[in-house]
């Protein structure tokens, strides 16, 4: 049977099931991401510290919603103290 048949049939239950577990299983991808899927559109909401978790989190999803469509609405949120370079105390 066609991986793509099979995404096909599944339920949104059911995907969402595989894509919390894939989420869950990827330890750069923090608890903060959510999932949420209705009929042909899968949504990722939350948000995360790095660009590269964002990434990480449709990379994990991707593969089980075969051809859902993917909204990725991670936000990015940096700390403050990640903007700004220490100050230089020896100038």
């Amino acid at each position: 049977m066609n991986p793509d048949t099979t995404h096909r049939n599944r339920s949104d239950a059911a995907v969402f099931a595989a894509a919390r577990k894939g989420l869950d299983n990827c330890p750069a991808v923090p608890g903060t991401v959510r999932v949420h899927v209705a009929d042909d559109l899968v949504t990722l909401t939350g948000s995360v510290k790095r660009l590269s978790q964002r990434a990480d989190a449709e990379h994990v999803v991707r593969p089980v919603i075969g051809d859902r469509r993917l909204l990725n609405n991670i936000t990015v949120i940096q700390a403050a103290d990640d903007l700004f370079d220490a100050p230089d105390d020896g100038a």
